[in-house]
């Protein structure tokens, strides 16, 4: 699926899903079987199954086991999946504010189609590089994580300073666009493709949309970046 570019709607999109995602989606899943990690899906992103349910998001529609509706206001996605919005997230995360609980979460369908696209991008360039990996470096599962909104998984020899996380972004306080990044456990590593925002190492959203394969592009950058992981040195 091509990287289309940004709508000017897609900051309020993302702000607005991931509201839904950490305070209705994932809390959802976490009061049955203490999971709070969730996975892409085609058009989104949904929870893993728990007791034979799945709450997700297709578009600018909330799905729940099967079934589409309208997200509506926080306190109505809440109740129809049957919990109540969980707000306390907010005093444990660096998560948006849930705000006015009853206001309707402003969710454009053409920005939402272009976020599920960038989890189908870089999931499959973390699941290539993570089925690449030795078992050495014990890599754990590519999941979308509610807090951060991003989606990545870990992998490397922990106790030899070289484990590192690897995922990709939807944006946050480092980056409001979209981008790929690797952050070492211990230690940092040489800031490339521009980036001087944190301890690692990241590919912006414009970067890659306009290259000539996108997908090449973000192999490279992600085996680079596991290649100055192994040369980085510790803390």
């Amino acid at each position: 699926m091509p990287l289309r570019p940004l709508p000017p709607t897609y900051t309020t999109t993302r702000d607005a899903l991931h509201r839904l995602a950490v305070y209705v989606i994932s809390p959802a899943q976490r009061l049955v079987n203490g999971e709070i990690v969730m996975r892409p899906t085609p058009g989104g992103f949904s929870t893993f199954p728990f007791e034979g349910r799945v709450v997700g998001v297709d578009g600018d529609r909330l799905v729940i086991d099967g079934s589409a509706r309208p997200i509506g206001s926080l306190n109505e996605a809440a109740a129809a999946v049957g919990v109540e919005p969980d707000v306390g997230q907010a005093d444990q995360f660096d998560v948006p504010p849930p705000g006015d609980l009853d206001a309707r979460l402003e969710v454009d369908a053409e920005a939402a189609a272009v976020l599920a696209a960038w989890y189908a991008y870089a999931g499959g360039l973390l699941e290539g590089l993570r089925r690449d990996a030795s078992p050495a470096d014990d890599p754990s599962p590519v999941w979308i994580w509610p807090e951060h909104f991003d989606i990545a998984f870990d992998g490397g020899d922990k106790d030899a300073g070289r484990r590192a996380t690897y995922g990709a972004s939807p944006g946050d306080r480092h980056h409001d666009e979209p981008y790929l990044y690797a952050s070492p456990w211990a230690g940092r590593i040489d800031p490339f493709f521009g980036d001087t925002s944190f301890k690692g190492a990241s590919l912006l959203y414009p970067r890659i949309a306009d290259a000539a394969d996108p997908e090449a592009d973000g192999v490279a950058f992600y085996e680079q970046a596991r290649e100055l992981v192994l040369r980085s040195p510790t803390a």
